[in-house]
């Protein structure tokens, strides 16, 4: 097996937690040669982590690229930043990893896409590698909840707090973004994924929102009703300054003309299957293989031209559904996803998408 030579952008938090930990795994499909951040100690820790030395440590990736020989990147920065690193790198003719989302805005989505066209780039949503959601796939695709029909999918998270502790939200880019959607954006993007991940693509959205003063986002609660191919609809809810306090939590439920399948959270570790004939079942998973999934078939497309799972197309795609959610609210109306054709409320009621 001969390994993929790769640099890192970026040794932050998803460097840390989420990111090294699946290399380790992964150490005979992969040689780290170098790692960089704007913050040189940064990129020294985990050039020591990687185990290779100190001159394989950089403060840009600009000087990286210029002074060792990698054949793809993994770049792990703010949303803001992103864009402008990959858009730099194309041209180097390197494949690319790059965090999610795939942009802060669809036109830079769209160039990312037709720039990057020849090289193999991966949106790093593990959301589309977790295992569960396989799982969940399967089950719809099998019809064993018969046809799919309806779904309530609630998220719920307290970010205030998680601001003060050792947590993604302790960042100051996430606390003060300086993108549009904020932590909706960063946390929704995740759920959007899943969603057209098991329901194919959406087809409209109609959303409602309150209003917060809050810097990390917009609206303290979200609530949408999305529509997707066959007819399925389904409840979308997102709600950033509180946590659920009885259990089970609502979670992800999908309901089917024979039966349901239910998700509490992402490390349960069970996707609860049942039909109405009596038939139940606790299908056992293991939580956050998402990482080391998206790692393995990054490997695969470069190395053996594979199919990447996670395209820049679907993570256009996935931005799309956010910011339609974004304008249904500021509108007040019906919003055919896609093109942003808006049907607007007539006498108090939605008008047909």
């Amino acid at each position: 097996m001969e390994p993929l030579k790769i640099g890192i952008v970026g040794a932050g938090m998803a460097w840390e937690k989420l990111h090294w930990p699946a290399y380790q795994r992964l150490r005979d499909y992969f040689n780290i040669a170098a790692v960089c951040d704007r913050d040189i100690n940064k990129a020294r820790q985990a050039a020591g982590q990687i185990g290779v030395s100190n001159d394989m440590a950089f403060n840009s990736y600009q000087k990286m690229l210029n002074i060792v020989d990698i054949e793809a990147v993994d770049i792990m920065t703010p949303i803001d930043q992103t864009f402008e690193i990959v858009k730099d790198i194309i041209p180097r003719n390197k494949h690319i990893i790059l965090e999610k989302p795939v942009a802060a805005s669809l036109a830079d989505a769209k160039e990312l896409i037709k720039l990057g066209k020849k090289l193999k780039i991966m949106v790093a949503e593990n959301y589309r590698y977790d295992e569960e959601n396989k799982i969940i796939k399967d089950l719809i695709d099998d019809r064993a909840i018969g046809n799919a029909a309806y779904f309530i999918d609630n998220n719920i998270q307290e970010f205030q707090q998680k601001m003060l502790s050792d947590d993604f939200a302790s960042t100051e880019w996430r606390r003060r973004p300086d993108f549009k959607g904020g932590v909706f954006l960063d946390s929704a993007v995740h759920h959007i994924a899943r969603s057209r991940f098991l329901f194919g693509n959406v087809e409209s959205v109609y959303a409602t929102g309150r209003s917060t003063s809050a810097e990390f986002c917009p609206y303290s609660s979200i609530n949408a009703i999305l529509r997707f191919g066959d007819q399925i609809t389904g409840h979308y809810a997102f709600f950033c300054i509180s946590k659920e306090t009885q259990a089970p939590h609502v979670g992800l439920r999908i309901f089917g003309t024979e039966g349901e399948i239910y998700l509490e959270e992402r490390n349960c570790g069970y996707v609860n299957f049942s039909r109405k004939d009596g038939e139940c079942q606790a299908i056992p998973f293991k939580p956050n293989e998402g990482y080391f999934n998206e790692l393995l078939n990054f490997y695969e497309a470069v190395k053996n031209n594979a199919a990447i799972v996670s395209t820049p197309d679907k993570g256009l795609g996935d931005i799309q559904v956010i910011f339609d959610i974004l304008k249904s609210i500021e509108i007040g109306g019906v919003i055919n996803s896609g093109d942003s054709t808006v049907k607007r409320r007539a006498s108090g009621r939605n008008e047909a998408v």
